[in-house]
């Protein structure tokens, strides 16, 4: 019998996990996910308000590092973060490693900008937003790429579903959702964001795009 892919799964909330297994079973239900959550993360880096420091701590860094090594030590082929605001600390992590480590939104830029230049950006926490657009300006600038952002924040939508409110949470998407028709495509900032698609209205040539089922196919390709 050939040996199942097993791809590490590490991330700083809990609420990231159903989303992730719904990516692993519609798109690579042959591979095994490998659950590792460290909430102590977000517990000492990230402000009351879902914002982060400009530059985090080396502590920080060092933790993302450890986290990623101790799940490769766990025979991981592969490993996925979820923590949307974890994208440099996790590229700063991976240095060395022989196996595949993806971002949260690697997948997700890859897949906006093949839908074209207009980049739609909702999130549930204002920091998002800006790691998430941080992250494409690296992307577009090693690829000479030009591009403009569309963003909307469903406050409150995040503290929502920490609170397991999950109807109110998605209700909030979907809402601001409706509001954003004018982009090429609609990213989804959070990973707890993965399971709104099916609830959003359909808009022509206005794909809707998650960071967790991104990551899956992206990885899934790698191998």
């Amino acid at each position: 019998m050939a040996k199942k892919v097993r791809i590490g799964v590490v991330s700083p909330v809990d609420v990231a996990f159903p989303t992730i297994g719904d990516a692993f079973e519609r798109i690579w239900p042959e591979a095994v996910p490998i659950k590792l959550l460290d909430d102590s993360l977000y517990a000492d880096f990230i402000h009351g308000d879902f914002t982060v420091d400009a530059r985090m701590p080396d502590e920080a860094y060092g933790r993302v590092a450890a986290l990623l090594r101790y799940s490769r030590d766990t025979r991981a082929d592969g490993i996925i973060f979820c923590g949307s605001v974890f994208g440099r600390l996790v590229e700063a992590g991976r240095a060395g490693f022989t196996i595949p480590v993806l971002t949260s939104y690697e997948g997700m830029i890859e897949e906006a900008f093949a839908a074209g230049s207009r980049l739609g950006i909702l999130s549930t926490a204002a920091g998002t937003v800006r790691c998430l657009s941080d992250d494409i300006e690296r992307y577009a600038a090693a690829r000479g790429l030009d591009y403009t952002i569309v963003s909307r924040v469903a406050e409150g939508g995040f503290q929502k579903m920490l609170d397991g409110d999950v109807a109110g949470h998605d209700a909030l998407v979907v809402d601001a959702a409706a509001q954003m028709t004018g982009c090429d495509c609609l990213m989804l900032g959070q990973f707890s964001m993965g399971l709104v698609p099916a609830k959003i209205a359909d808009v022509p040539d206005r794909p809707v795009l998650t960071a967790p089922h991104a990551a899956v196919r992206k990885m899934k390709s790698l191998f």
